[in-house]
């Protein structure tokens, strides 16, 4: 017995000697010294530190089209809408597209009250939702926002607004339905499709009728201030945003709808329409839309009025239109049948900056002052306009004459 505790002591030091040897050959193999550890981390610091100087600046900046950059535009968004906040079910949309915009669709929808007999009880409407872009989103919240402080009777009036503009960042509001369409597409449909011999006479009075009506909108919107107390203005004054509540000019009742596009949408502004302080500024993100720039818009819309639909330097390029700013009509040719009085409106509004009437002030200098003593002078008138064509003299791919300018309509 003695013999084997021997044998089994024995057996125990030498796996433990053995043990002991190979950890020693193993360490002195893969043993790092003190220096070599203290100059990898300053190493390992000091590329961290180079990488940070060279990329500090993108890291402060949003990650682009990301919701994060517009949470506090958003929680201020909701808080001035919150009287229109409705559920998602409690605006319909059908398959009629209107139109389509800058910022997004416009189908036609029907909007429900919160009663038990909704369904027979729906209002129809014009249903406005962004695309998937966070930029787009903003812009439409931004529109409704406008819509919601401003109530006059010759601007389109804000319906309801869905929660899911906000929870799932998806915009989408209704406005009132105006059965007419708009001035663009009734110029389109009922005059320029349509064979002379059919086509409806559109008397000079009937359109000063309608251009005294968004001016009074005009009026109310410079007149009217934002939470910081800065003016209002719309910022896309055209044919297409008049909408008729019917298609009788004489009776009919103009709206101005579709508040504007913003400045930092650059490539997707209406150029044609712009004034030349905007077209011809060196940086789109630093200009201001003012008072004065509705006022030219205006006088570009009173064109087309003058010629039934025409659009406003047509084919022109962005080079080609700036220069036309310098000609004595601004680029506009005077229409053959366009009396004297209404085209010195058109002039008036073309005007430079700091020469061109207002909406608001004395009624007299106004715009709208203008357009009264018209009114007298045309009330019982039978001077009517006439189709102008739209002209191009040039076939180069250049100026798209074979592609016409992109749609603004809504």
């Amino acid at each position: 017995m003695s013999n084997i505790s021997k044998l089994s002591s024995l057996i125990t030091n030498n796996t433990f000697d053995l043990s002991n040897q190979i950890t020693k050959c193993l360490c002195k193999d893969s043993f790092i010294s003190p220096w070599t550890t203290i100059i990898s981390i300053l190493l390992l610091y000091t590329l961290a530190i180079v990488w940070y100087y060279k990329n500090r600046k993108s890291m402060c900046l949003p990650v682009p089209e990301c919701i994060f950059p517009y949470k506090k535009r958003l929680k201020r968004l909701e808080k001035i809408l919150s009287p229109y906040l409705v559920d998602d079910v409690f605006i319909e949309l059908t398959d009629q597209k209107l139109g389509q915009g800058s910022v997004g669709f416009v189908f036609k929808g029907f909007v429900y009250p919160k009663t038990q007999t909704r369904f027979k009880q729906k209002t129809l409407a014009a249903v406005k939702l962004s695309y998937p872009i966070p930029m787009q989103s903003i812009g439409l919240l931004e529109e409704a926002t406008r819509l919601s402080r401003l109530d006059h009777p010759n601007i389109v009036k804000l319906i309801a607004v869905s929660r899911l503009s906000f929870s799932a960042f998806r915009p989408m509001f209704a406005m009132e339905w105006l059965a007419g369409g708009s001035l663009a597409e009734f110029f389109k449909n009922e005059i320029r499709r349509k064979d002379e011999k059919i086509r409806k006479t559109v008397y000079v009075r009937q359109i000063i009728n309608i251009l005294r009506q968004v001016g009074e909108a005009l009026k109310y919107i410079h007149e009217s201030r934002d939470q910081d107390g800065n003016e209002f203005t719309h910022g896309d004054v055209a044919a297409r945003n008049i909408l008729l509540n019917h298609r009788d000019l004489e009776t009919c009742t103009a709206k101005l709808g579709d508040f504007g596009i913003p400045i930092d949408f650059g490539p997707r502004l209406p150029i044609p329409w712009l004034p030349p302080e905007i077209v011809c500024a060196a940086d789109f993100m630093q200009i201001v839309h003012r008072a004065e720039a509705d006022v030219w818009m205006f006088g570009v819309l009173a064109w087309e009025c003058a010629t039934l639909g025409g659009e406003p330097h047509y084919q022109k390029s962005y080079e080609e239109i700036q220069l036309a700013f310098s000609q004595s009509n601004r680029g506009l040719t005077r229409p053959k049948k366009c009396p004297d009085d209404y085209w010195n409106v058109i002039d008036l509004c073309l005007e430079d900056q700091h020469r061109r009437p207002r909406f608001t002030g004395t009624h007299a200098t106004t715009v709208i002052g203008v357009l009264d003593k018209l009114s007298v002078k045309y009330i019982n008138s039978s001077e009517a306009f006439a189709v102008e064509p739209n002209v191009s003299n040039c076939s180069c791919k250049e100026h798209r004459c074979t592609m016409p300018l992109p749609s603004f309509s809504i």
